[in-house]
């Protein structure tokens, strides 16, 4: 090019020209990537067939075990886009290849981020088309699905291992989660326990699918927790959000062990005996029996409370009176778990997290459904806290 014409270009003549060498040049060089994969693979694949007949091409002896019977074609989709192989194939039939099994589309670390992906709170339809871009192909929602299945032989084991007797603080909620019918959708309660161990570290322990929350389910979980080793012998305190029927199973599995009930369901439900208008200044007031130094003072605050309110509403005072032992049991913690230990809250907000994943999906197909997104959500959370514990327990004195 002439240098006066060099001189009439513009920033955006020579940024166009970069764009264009730059895209030929990863063309070429994703060409050349493919064409080597290419001949690694059918190199591998040449190299098993010719194991399995026990010769050499050209090669003459009484050892043959097969003949060789030309090749056909197929698709497989890796890391960086579909690729076409050539399969070898044998007189005597088909048979397996362990480098490219058979009906195998895609390789394992393809299936891997097509299932991170739709547990990351994508639908199978968008999971599909999230690495088109990449792999040159669209996936059906059908093949996300499947995908997705694979997790079920993981989630039997998660139900079934062994559980190590180490949970200090045990909380105890379900959540309701919605299911496809012939007739509609359909109700299903997860019950959850959330533990933290002696050493401080937090742990979704198991969840249970059920059709209802009730005493003899919550029994049935906690039974089975206790049958895998969680027998309570160093666990202080159950929190719970009252649920009499979790009570009742808690009290019967775990007799010896404090319950604590959550503060936040509690205040909920004495803000339903009062007025609207006196509605904020009594909740005020009686969180100030939470917030005290120690039980002593909480028992002080509460008579104060107690005697100033029940004149307005005595089905209020009675709300907190009925199950103070429970509301403060609390106290019994070291100073700096207090705030952790006198709600559900932490339980509560994993449960978030599985709604903010299932909110996509509106309702789910069946309970098995149910069962791989909430432990992947759970397990993607267990991963994430790791073994770092809590730090007011690594900050105690």
């Amino acid at each position: 090019m002439p240098v006066k014409e060099l001189t009439n270009l513009t920033v955006t003549d020579l940024f166009r020209e970069y764009k264009r060498s730059f895209k030929e040049y990863w063309q070429d060089h994703d060409e050349t990537v493919k064409a080597f994969r290419r001949k690694l693979i059918e190199g591998s694949l040449e190299a098993e067939r010719e194991m399995l007949i026990s010769c050499k091409p050209y090669e003459r002896h009484t050892k043959r075990k097969d003949y060789r019977n030309g090749y056909w074609r197929r698709w497989i989709t890796l890391k960086d886009g579909r690729l076409e192989i050539r399969m070898p194939r044998i007189r005597g039939g088909g048979y397996d290849s362990t480098i490219i099994p058979r009906y195998q589309q895609r390789i394992d670390e393809v299936n891997a981020a097509l299932l991170k992906i739709f547990l990351y709170g994508a639908s199978t339809r968008l999971t599909g088309e999230a690495l088109k871009p990449l792999l040159g192909e669209g996936v059906s929602a059908q093949t996300i699905s499947n995908i997705a299945k694979s997790l079920d032989e993981e989630v039997a084991q998660y139900h079934k291992r062994k559980l190590e007797d180490r949970y200090l603080y045990l909380f105890l909620d379900g959540i309701v989660l919605k299911t496809r019918t012939g007739f509609g959708s359909k109700k299903k309660t997860v019950l959850a326990a959330y533990g933290i161990t002696v050493q401080g570290k937090r742990e979704l322990i198991d969840f249970m699918v059920t059709s209802y929350e009730s005493e003899k389910r919550w029994e049935g979980f906690l039974n089975n927790l206790y049958n895998r080793g969680l027998t309570g012998e160093v666990l202080g305190l159950v929190i719970t959000d009252g649920n009499a029927g979790l009570e009742n199973a808690v009290d019967y599995v775990y007799p010896k062990v404090k319950r604590q009930r959550c503060w936040v369901h509690k205040l909920r439900n004495v803000s339903n005996y009062l007025r609207k208008k006196d509605q904020d200044r009594c909740i005020k007031e009686a969180r100030a029996m939470y917030n005290a130094k120690h039980r002593q003072e909480a028992i002080a605050v509460y008579r104060k409370w107690a005697k100033k309110w029940r004149a307005v509403s005595a089905k209020a005072v009675k709300c907190i009176d009925k199950d103070l032992e429970e509301l403060l049991n609390f106290y019994s913690c070291p100073k700096e778990i207090r705030i952790k230990v006198r709600t559900t809250n932490v339980i509560e907000r994993a449960f978030r997290e599985v709604r903010r994943r299932t909110r996509p999906m509106n309702c789910f197909n069946n309970t098995q459904s149910i069962e791989r997104i909430v432990y992947a959500v759970l397990n993607h959370l267990n991963d994430k806290w790791g073994i770092k514990p809590l730090k007011e327990f690594t900050q105690r004195s």
